[in-house]
């Protein structure tokens, strides 16, 4: 009974022939495919190889495991069908390892409505209309933008500017 490999890590220039070849000196390969991106037609940089028997595939994954395949370091494992992969960890993230938590906060890192003063949102508000933006301090203009064409360089307006009070104190 064939069995089939998950080969990840390739490389964007592997092909389903250099594949098949780095299989099938551990044995008979029945089929060997490099999965592309349907839009471009370039590899996602996975594929599956059917091995003959599962002797053939425990070779193959012992041997070429974390070994280089076109200068990338390849991951072989058995495939699992679609859908049927374990549940992810409590703490892991997709594609990497886990977050460091904040001291305070929960494992895992993530947000516990429990816990006294952290969290998120963050304090001063982030939310639709809370808070204020923190106040900028004199000297930290070392990160503002240049001032704008309109307005004079001491900060005032120009006397053609809307919002400007006229003499008689009205504005227009």
């Amino acid at each position: 009974m064939p069995v089939k490999l998950f080969v990840g890590g390739l490389s964007f220039t592997t092909t389903n022939e250099s594949l098949r070849g780095a299989f099938e000196r551990f044995g008979a390969v029945t089929a060997a495919t490099v999965m592309t991106d349907r839009a471009t037609g370039r590899s996602r940089g996975f594929g599956f190889v059917e091995m003959a028997t599962p002797e053939e595939a425990e070779r193959a994954i012992s041997n070429l495991n974390n070994t280089s395949l076109d200068g990338r370091m390849i991951r072989v494992d058995k495939a699992t069908p679609r859908g049927s992969a374990p549940p992810p960890r409590p703490g892991s993230r997709p594609g990497g390892p886990p977050r460091p938590s904040a001291p305070g906060s929960p494992p895992g890192g993530g947000f516990d409505p429990r816990a006294a003063g952290g969290g998120w949102p963050p304090r001063g508000g982030g939310g639709r209309g809370q808070g204020r933006p923190a106040r900028r301090r004199p000297g930290d203009d070392a990160d503002r933008r240049p001032p704008s064409p309109r307005r004079k360089p001491g900060g005032e307006r120009r006397a053609g500017d809307k919002g400007r009070r006229s003499e008689d104190g009205f504005r227009w």
